[in-house]
């Protein structure tokens, strides 16, 4: 290495904040980093003897031992690679080290759904002849009908909300993508309810508290918290990540296709979208029998093979 470890780390950091990336990748960059030292620390390793073998060998075994889940390891990976090429790009480094690094296998972890019982219960919790209780009803109808993220959620401006086209604005999507999503009439119509309510303010964020400042992410994911365990839902993760899950489980099983469900979801792969295909295997599975053709002409297909049959 040519240069020494804290100015590698700063270096590469300044990189990410010229690429405009997001305080949250910066975070994670950092963390990641940061873990990375101790490790090196932990094997008693030097920063100036680094080679493939050392992360293969010693780094990436000293992360499993920690007990780290594959999923967690992979994600270091992708910061160690996206290190070490930066340092070798910029001439900070003779060589790519994290070149062969690879992500370990991972089974497709179950994605927690709700039942349409769990829907009615959850969408009974609030108590809609209050402004809290109607704007929380609401946001539970917006996160359900499109399929959006908690950040995106709590981030939507009025001006987002686009009636007369049934689309939202997501612009504080992930990866800073903007999106439009689709919004059909019963939760669109409710929103602009809501909106009624709400009024003019000073700021343009949608949710808003009782003191008429913004609705932040915290206080949605604490506010569907306690309606999951006022409504005794049990058995399955229940979150506002929850209602994506169900929208795509839906979505899929009503015959959606999957690259409008990429574009829905704001999916940078479609390996990632197929994956809900994966999850909901058996679902779909049920679904095929319910309405396959050939199984509701059994009846016929049988008359026809037993005439068959007979006239060999």
């Amino acid at each position: 290495m040519n240069v020494n470890w804290n100015d590698a780390v700063q270096f590469f950091l300044q990189d990410c904040k010229s690429r405009n990336l997001t305080k949250e990748s910066i975070r994670r960059y950092r963390n990641g980093l940061e873990k990375f030292h101790q490790h090196l620390v932990t094997q008693k390793l030097q920063w100036s003897d680094l080679a493939p073998t050392i992360l293969t060998h010693y780094i990436i075994p000293s992360m499993l031992e920690e007990g780290l889940s594959l999923r967690t390891v992979n994600c270091n990976l992708c910061i160690y690679k996206e290190f070490f090429k930066f340092l070798y790009e910029e001439g900070l480094a003779k060589a790519n080290i994290g070149m062969g690094l690879k992500p370990f296998k991972l089974e497709p972890s179950m994605a927690h759904t709700f039942t349409d019982k769990h829907l009615h219960r959850l969408l009974s919790q609030p108590d809609r002849a209050t402004f809290t209780g109607f704007r929380n009803y609401v946001m539970m109808l917006t996160l359900l009908d499109t399929g959006i993220r908690l950040k995106e959620l709590a981030g939507l401006q009025i001006t987002d909300f686009l009636p007369e086209e049934g689309v939202l604005r997501v612009q504080q999507a992930k990866g800073r993508k903007a999106r439009l999503v689709p919004i059909q009439r019963v939760a669109a119509d409710a929103l602009q309810r809501y909106l009624l309510e709400r009024g003019a303010l000073s700021h343009n964020y949608i949710w808003v508290t009782l003191e008429n400042e913004p609705f932040r992410a915290g206080g949605i994911r604490i506010m569907i918290s306690r309606y999951c365990d006022t409504a005794k839902i049990k058995g399955i993760q229940c979150s506002c990540h929850t209602f994506r899950h169900t929208f795509a489980k839906k979505y899929i099983l009503n015959g959606g296709d999957m690259f409008t469900l990429k574009s829905i979801l704001g999916h940078e792969r479609i390996e990632t979208t197929e994956m809900y295909v994966e999850l909901f295997a058996r679902d779909l599975n049920i679904q095929h029998e319910k309405f396959s053709p050939i199984e509701h002409l059994t009846d016929e297909l049988s008359f026809y093979m037993e005439e068959s049959e007979v006239q060999v």
